[in-house]
């Protein structure tokens, strides 16, 4: 559930899932698609880009959206050795109960905005805090906030 992207050697924990699996078994991998399809994370991001520049993601690197690209992961599966290899796209939605809710989830549990906002001052801090606040209200409905989100499901059999 959303940790592929992070193994240092992708190709490599992928055989050894396969490896470690009994014969029929699957392996299901969740990964995030591209920050544009995922207003939950570009909301915030963007509302931090108006504080500073945000550095370019390391290609091949773990990073939250190094799988985004389609057939990706799917072709790590293949080259290990699964059969039926399977993808598909789930829509998300990310649901707190106020914006304020919002940003302190994400300001103290994502990876990509805790090390982000490590890198300003307190002011600008502050300023993004209002910001991401005042563009999470826009997504309040039913007295909650639910900003959309895409994750592309890939299933492979050993």
């Amino acid at each position: 559930r959303f940790g592929y992207m992070y193994f240092p050697d992708m190709a490599k924990a992928t055989q050894e899932f396969l490896r470690v699996l009994k014969p029929g078994g699957r392996l299901c991998s969740a990964v995030w698609i591209k920050p544009a399809e995922n207003l939950w994370t570009s909301l915030f991001m963007d509302a931090v880009a108006t504080e500073m520049e945000i550095p370019a993601p390391n290609s091949g690197k773990p990073d939250m959206f190094r799988c985004a690209a389609p057939g990706y992961v799917s072709s790590l599966y293949q080259k290990a050795g699964f059969l039926d290899v399977v993808e598909w796209e789930v829509e998300v939605e990310l649901v707190t109960r106020s914006p304020l809710e919002y940003w302190e989830m994400m300001s103290e549990r994502v990876s990509l905005a805790v090390a982000t906002l490590a890198l300003v001052d307190k002011t600008a801090h502050e300023r993004i805090r209002d910001l991401v606040i005042n563009m999470a209200s826009a997504f309040e409905v039913d007295g909650k906030v639910r900003i959309p989100g895409v994750a592309r499901c890939i299933v492979g059999r050993k």
